[in-house]
Order: structure tokens, then sequence, then C-alpha cells
């Protein structure tokens, strides 16, 4: 029966490749072209890092076998969280499962399936981000082909084992809390986890390994780099694998090989035990719906009472609302609130931890980070304001009858995005203004364009959101990912890029003044900059959202 399930897979992979029309083949290998861009780009920065530590003397050997410890243990904890994500989803809540569930088929069955579609979809993407890392490890240090071989062998039974991990504390929550409620508090773990994980690496500051004024404390630490990093953890399984295939003792190798597909094997066979008795009641839990309280009346709601002071109309309330009730209601959605929280802070500790003196120099890197700011609004915009409009997904036809205009929804879309935005933005500026200690004027130009950027860029993406609409689809990530994010994303990078460029001018005219040069305000090349900032700003704005309110207007299916 397993293998007529993924007989299954393989006849609907090939159905959807035949099926792939010439647009969607280049958009495919466009997409494709920037994803090996981007391991291009990890790959030159991961040689950099090696290459320089593997010339630092004595322990050049050790400081690179000990980050590949550290990458291989974040790699491992990554994959696990995934697992434990993916595996919710697919094992308890895919569409399929519908017609597997009631098909002749084991729950054995179902389960080897669904756990090894799990298995590939949490860990292919984070394992795929170790091939640069592992490609400039055997460029700088001369391994041959060999290398990459042991390294795919390798590879398989590690990603394996971690998201098993995820797999197997997915069973064991969903058995004893079977409730549908049980997937939210799962998110919001996951969730803290992720940002647990992510602050902890950069808490470790493991720039200082590559700081020369740090080397003589790095020495002192010999010992410790001598010994295992997490010695009964896969991770360091392959890391030892790796490390004693290059230097030829095979014996070592070949043990730790046979380590991990042992381990491998074991937890997937318990993993397979387990879901026989547990799966299940687990699935049969997680259908039942939750108990929702009567909402209080709209006249006495928070939104009311603030549209009434604001002098708004009653639709704006109405759809702000629905939107919060929608946004509170899918924890997948707000659940990542806090990983943004862990984000900003830790954006912020990096700021603070910047190796500046000279006060001039910290007003330069405080206005260097609107950009910065920028792209990480334009980041966040391409999750959760792009995707607003066909979020509403095949509901959008109550949105259509009812008596408001599509001109009042993408306004309330706005508004809902713009609030959060602003004050993430206000977050950064400010806080980064403080950190660095930068001129006043440079606070106040730097803060005021960060603000005007986050307004545009929220009002891009209701724009391409309302231009690119995909209202059938399961999943939001598939709108991210869409043709439509993708120009949403250029477009806002490029804004960014652009007004950048253009606030360099009076920048560099406050820096000459500083410096002490008589007559350094050109007064017509200011006003230029700001008429050229309200053209850019108003175009930016302006365009995206006539063209998708007419692409919405004329929108008549759900497709």
């Amino acid at each position: 029966m397993v293998g007529l399930l993924l007989r299954r897979r393989a006849l609907s992979l090939g159905n959807c490749v035949r099926s792939l029309t010439g647009y969607e083949v280049a958009r495919n290998l466009a997409f494709t072209a920037a994803g090996i861009g981007l391991l291009f780009g990890l790959y030159s920065g991961f040689h950099r890092l090696l290459a320089y530590l593997v010339t630092v003397e004595l322990i050049g050997r050790l400081l690179v076998w000990k980050l590949t410890a550290m990458m291989m243990l974040t790699t491992f904890s990554m994959v696990s969280i995934s697992g434990l994500l993916t595996s919710l989803t697919t094992l308890y809540f895919s569409c399929d499962l519908r017609f597997l569930m009631v098909a002749p088929l084991s729950i054995r069955a179902v389960f080897i399936d669904k756990s090894l579609e799990s298995i590939f979809f949490a860990s292919w993407m984070i394992g795929l981000v170790l091939l640069p890392f592992v490609t400039a490890l055997a460029q700088v240090s001369g391994y041959g082909w060999g290398f990459y071989a042991a390294f795919v062998v390798t590879l398989a039974p590690f990603l394996a084992l971690a998201a098993s991990a995820g797999i197997a504390a997915t069973l064991v929550i969903l058995y004893l809390f079977p409730s549908s409620r049980t997937r939210d508090a799962v998110y919001v773990i996951a969730t803290l986890s992720l940002t647990l994980v992510y602050g902890l690496v950069r808490f470790a500051e493991p720039e200082r390994l590559i700081r020369p004024d740090a080397l003589h404390v790095v020495a002192d630490y010999l010992n410790f780099l001598q010994a295992p990093t997490a010695p009964y953890a896969p991770s360091w399984w392959l890391t030892e694998a790796l490390r004693s295939y290059a230097a030829g003792k095979t014996a070592v190798f070949w043990w730790n090989c046979g380590l991990l597909y042992g381990c491998a094997a074991a937890v997937y066979a318990l993993l397979v035990m387990l879901a026989s008795r547990v799966y299940f009641i687990g699935y049969s839990g997680a259908q039942e719906g939750g108990l929702r309280r009567l909402e209080a009346p709209l006249g006495t709601l928070l939104e009311t009472r603030a549209a009434r002071w604001l002098g708004a109309g009653p639709d704006l309330a109405a759809l702000f609302w629905r939107e919060r009730k929608c946004f509170f209601r899918d924890v997948k959605h707000w659940s990542q609130i806090l990983l943004i929280l862990g984000l900003i802070f830790v954006y912020l500790y990096s700021v603070k931890r910047l190796p500046l003196d000279n006060q001039d120099i910290r007003s330069i890197i405080s206005f260097l980070n609107v950009g910065v700011a920028g792209f990480v609004i334009a980041a966040l915009g391409l999750r959760f304001t792009y995707p607003a409009i066909s979020i509403e997904g095949l509901s959008w036809w109550v949105v259509r009858c009812a008596p408001v205009s599509l001109a009042s929804v993408m306004r309330q879309k706005f508004l809902f995005s713009a609030i959060p935005m602003t004050m993430v933005a206000l977050t950064l500026g400010i806080m980064t203004n403080r950190l660095l200690d930068a001129d006043p004027f440079t606070s106040r130009l730097s803060l005021s364009s960060l603000l005007v950027m986050t307004w545009v860029i929220v009002a891009m993406g209701i724009g391409y959101g309302a231009l690119f609409p995909m209202f059938n689809v399961e999943n939001i990530h598939q709108i991210e990912s869409s043709l439509g994010g993708f120009v949403y994303m250029a477009s806002s990078l490029a804004y960014v890029g652009v007004s950048i460029m253009v606030l360099s001018w009076p920048m560099q005219m406050h820096f000459r003044e500083r410096f002490g040069k008589a007559g350094a305000w050109d007064w017509r090349i200011a006003g230029l900059c700001a008429a050229a900032i309200i053209v850019i700003n108003a175009a930016a704005c302006i365009l995206p959202w006539k063209m998708g309110l007419r692409k919405l207007e004329n929108h008549e299916g759900p497709a």
C-alpha cells in the first residue's frame, strides 16, 4: 500500500510538470536562477570567512571545524522545529487526508506516506543552505570530490533524524491533547523556539572568531575548541564523519556514518510503531472545532468608537473589526509577531555591538540604517501586507456583495497593516539613532524618511496584492512566492534604493557643513532632491494602488 501511495505522488508530480504552461516554466526558471544566485552569494560569504580562519596560526583548522560543528548543530535545531510545524500540517490538516482516511488503507501506510512528505518539506531548503558552506569548506581546505560524496551520504540520515524529532513531538502532543486548539499552541511554541535558536546564535557573538583583536582570547580556549560540540547529538556525528574523512580516517568515518543510518532507521521504525497506536486518535481530535464566544454588539467595539472619533464611516470600522478577528483567529499569522519581536531585538543588539568610535561614522551608519530597515519593512510587507487581498480566498464574494466599495476595502487593508508597520519602523529608527548617538539632523532625516518609506511600501503591498490576486490557493506561501510577490519585492527594494540615492545628496551637504566647508548647502540641489522624493513616493504609492483597484473592479472569478 505504501508503494501505491508513493506511485501516486510520482504520477502527480509528472502530471504537474507536464501541465506547466510556457509562462509558468519561464517563471520557475526565473525563480531558480534567483535561488542559485542566492546560494552563490552564501558561498562567497562562507568562502571568505573560512579562508580567513584557515590562515590563523595554530588554531585555524580548529576554528574551521568548531564553526562547522556549530553550523550543523544549528541546522539540526532548525530542521527539528521545521519538522514540528510541517508535520502538524501534513499529518493532521492536509487536504488529501479526507480522501486517504476513508480509502482502504491502513493507518500505518497513511502515516508513512505523510511522514515522508513531512521529512522532505521540513528539511530540503535548510539542507540546501548547507551546500554552499560545505562547498566553501572543501575549496578552502583543498578536499576532493570524495568529500562531497561523503557529505551527501551522511546528510540524508542527519536530516531524517532531525525531522523525525519534530514528527515525534507532534505525535505525542496531539495524542495527549487531541484538539484543534493544540495546533495553535504548537505554532506558538515552535515560533518561540525559532526565536530562541536565532537569539542564542547571535548572542554567542561568532564574529569574535574573525576579529584580530579577539584571537588571543580564542587561543586561551584551545581545549574548548578541541572538545566535541554536543557529542551525543547527530550534528556532532556528521561533523566527526566529515572531519575523519578529510583526515583519511576511514574507519572513524564509516563508524559515524553507520551511527547516523542506524539511529535514523531505529528512530523511524519507532515512529511508525508509535503512530500505529496514537496517530488516528490525534487526527480525529484535531478535526473538532472550537467554541467561540459571542462578540459584543458592533456599536460598542473599539473600532466603532475610534471611527467616530476620527470622523470615519461605519463601513471602515466594520471592515477593520472583521480583519482583526480573522487575523487573530488564525494563529499562523499572529504567532509570527513573536518571531518579529525577537528579530527586532537581535537587530538592535547587532547595531549596539558595532565597533564604532567616531561620531561622524555613527551618523553615517544611522543614515544607511534607513536602507536596511527599509529592506526589513519590505520583507515584512511581503509576508503580511501583500497577501492581505488574496488571503480572503473563496470568501472574496462575501466582500464583493457587502455594501462597501472596493476603495474602502483597500483603505482598511492599508490601515490594518500600516499601524503595526509604523510601530516597527519607529522602534528601528528611534532605537538605532539612540544607540548610535547620531546627530540631530541625521536623526530627523532618517526617522522621517523611514516612516514615509513604511507607508509607501504598505500602499505598494496593497496595490500589488490587488493587481495580482490569488484567491484559489491553500497556503499563504504560494501567494508570497508568486510572480506578483516577486514584482512587489523587486519594486519595493528598487524604491528603497532610489530613495537612499536621492537622500544621500542632502547628507553629503550636511557633512560638508560639519567639516567646516563654507557654502556647503546648495539649496537648488536640496529643492530638486525634495521634489524628486515627492515624485518618487507619489508614483510608488499611487500607480500600484490605482492599477490594483481597477483590476479588482474587473475581477469576476475566484481564480
